[in-house]
């Protein structure tokens, strides 16, 4: 099932996060990394599984919010993390072993496996998952021209950490000693999933990593000359832990027409430099529903300190 008509049968906003945790691309080309992210096929029968659950779920929701307000997430990349426990916790038929263990060597701390857990054949499995938004600012820089809204991240450094360190812990002598098992064989995938953004207005170039499937939007700078790139829809600014899945609402009381979102951006970012993410809605069968999402970044974002 493709993850956008997944969604519209799920309301509950925290329900449709973790299907999208389940369901939604990686951003990068299986074939780019072999033996590197878990495909995406994998989260797909996971869904068509999980079905009848997600929609229990969605009609009474009270095991998740329990879970989610046990942990109580206050950063996006947490509550990522919280939503996939979940997952492999509940909905996956398989053990989860640990969550965030610590790798020491002796006193010090040189690692964490993100997830540690057995799937339903018995094989131990490493996941490092992460959440990324990033803007592509260089479309001739690969991986390295999709840079974070606090321009010091990028991923090209986040897809070598990921290769080169994080998924080789369970290799090394500290790493090998903290698994349940002494000897177990360990299967190290990277589940990194999140949105990348293009300039507005202008032809998406993919760097040749990037997975066609990912999910997308658009960026622009606030600078006086700026509008947004489709009219006719109504307009909210996205909150952080919003961020994973295309907004749904079913009443316009928090949304803005295009003026006065206009000018409210522009009274925003008169005091403020803090990028927003904002959600373009339409109404479809009595429902607002997300067609267009995009960051808006200060006149002077990313110019000021370029990391390329």
């Amino acid at each position: 099932m493709a993850m956008l008509d997944l969604l519209k049968q799920l309301h509950h906003p925290q329900v449709r996060d973790l299907a999208w945790v389940m369901a939604a691309p990686g951003l990068l080309r299986e074939a780019a990394a072999p033996d590197f992210a878990v495909p995406d096929t994998f989260g797909a029968r996971a869904v068509a599984g999980a079905l009848p659950t997600l929609l229990a779920l969605d009609r009474a929701p009270a095991p998740l919010l329990e879970w989610i307000g046990a942990r109580n997430p206050q950063r996006l990349g947490r509550y990522f993390e919280t939503l996939l426990e979940y997952w492999l916790a509940h909905l996956l038929g398989g053990e989860l072993i640990a969550a965030n263990l610590k790798v020491k060597a002796g006193k010090l701390v040189i690692g964490e496996f993100d997830f540690l857990w057995r799937d339903a054949d018995g094989a131990l499995q490493h996941w490092e998952a992460s959440v990324k938004f990033y803007l592509q600012v260089d479309a001739s820089a690969g991986l390295a021209g999709y840079v974070g809204t606090l321009t010091r991240d990028r991923l090209d450094l986040k897809f070598v950490s990921l290769r080169d360190k994080q998924l080789k812990l369970g290799r090394t002598e500290a790493g090998a000693a903290a698994l349940p098992h002494a000897g177990s064989t360990l299967a190290a995938r990277a589940l990194l999933k999140g949105w990348l953004f293009y300039p507005a207005g202008q032809a998406a170039h993919l760097a040749p990593e990037v997975s066609p499937q990912h999910l997308q939007g658009w960026w622009l700078r606030w600078d006086g000359a700026a509008q947004l790139p489709q009219m006719d829809l109504r307009w909210r600014v996205l909150e952080r832990l919003e961020w994973l899945t295309p907004a749904m609402s079913e009443d316009a009381s928090d949304l803005q027409r295009e003026a006065d979102f206009n000018a409210a951006l522009s009274a925003h970012f008169a005091v403020n430099g803090a990028p927003l993410l904002v959600s373009g809605m339409a109404l479809q069968a009595g429902i607002w529903h997300e067609v267009s999402r995009g960051f808006v970044v200060s006149a002077r974002w990313h110019l000021d300190s370029p990391v390329l």
